[in-house]
């Protein structure tokens, strides 16, 4: 029994080696199969299959992620026009050409993917070593080469068409000459050098400062206005007023006068009658009778 257990174990290990190691291609991914005499033609898509069984040497099943992926790269460029440095960053969606993709797998060396519990008979081409190799340097040469001719002023006013311009050139570039094509890509990020930044802080200031002062003014001519309003209205009231009691006083002398010429009449008859003697004036007609009227 002691011999025949080690036997039975030895077996079992041959039958598992001989089925082979299973593996898998996941989705958006491609495989290609290492033997010991190179990669066999063709690429394998999503799939899980068992390798060949193997007693001294096995095949390997490599993959290369072909999926849309995200960079992003932050660079700091001298604008010579301005004669400052301006930070940028740009963030690109790409993903690997369909047409290009097997050529990689006889260029990149794969590497044991360290997530993989097996021996050495899956591996991987990481994306990120095919980026750093064929695209990394083109995208930050012909970004710094395309802001490197405006002003930033220019690239603050007009990102949007740069934006356009960048994409059109790096999709040309990337898609001519390496594996990659451009899903999206644009500046995402500037940072402008601290005497712009803070020359603008204060000319936004100046502005609000100015706004205030012109908000505070219109309310002062609202405010002077109204006075000025009410100041003519009271001077109406007042100039009214005064013609009433002036037409009023005018009247009351009016009437006042009046009076006051019947009151003297009345003493001038009074005195005469009291100074009258009692004989009538003589007149070449004769005796005349005063005329006095008697009613008054």
């Amino acid at each position: 029994m002691k011999i025949i257990k080690p036997i039975v174990l030895a077996a079992m290990v041959g039958l598992t080696t001989a089925c082979g190691q299973m593996v898998e291609v996941g989705p958006a991914e491609i495989g290609k199969i290492m033997t010991k005499d190179g990669y066999q033609e063709g690429t394998i898509g999503t799939s899980k299959f068992r390798l060949p069984w193997c007693w001294a040497y096995c095949d390997k099943l490599v993959t290369l992620d072909v999926s849309d992926n995200r960079i992003q790269e932050q660079m700091s460029i001298f604008m010579p026009e301005d004669k400052l440095k301006m930070d940028v960053t740009v963030q690109a969606t790409v993903s690997l050409s369909p047409t290009k993709t097997e050529s990689l797998f006889g260029t990149i060396t794969p590497v044991q993917d360290p997530g993989m519990f097996s021996d050495d008979q899956e591996a991987l081409i990481p994306l990120d070593k095919v980026y750093t190799t064929y695209a990394q340097n083109l995208i930050l040469t012909q970004t710094r080469e395309y802001l490197t001719k405006y002003t930033i002023a220019e690239v603050a006013s007009s990102l949007e068409k740069i934006n356009a311009d960048l994409r059109a050139i790096l999709s040309d570039e990337l898609s001519t000459k390496t594996p990659f094509i451009v899903r999206s890509l644009g500046i995402v990020d500037i940072k402008y050098p601290n005497i712009i930044t803070d020359a603008q802080e204060n000319a936004a200031k100046r502005r609000e400062m100015i706004q205030q002062e012109e908000a505070q003014l219109e309310i002062s001519k609202v405010q002077l206005e109204r006075e000025l309003q009410e100041a003519r209205l009271q001077r109406q009231i007042d100039l009214e007023k005064a013609e009433g009691e002036a037409a009023a006083q005018k009247i009351q002398r009016e009437v006042v006068d009046s009076r006051v010429m019947e009151l003297r009449r009345l003493e001038n008859e009074r005195l005469w009658i009291e100074r009258w003697d009692g004989k009538l004036p003589v007149t070449a007609m004769g005796d005349a009778i005063p005329m006095v009227n008697l009613t008054k």
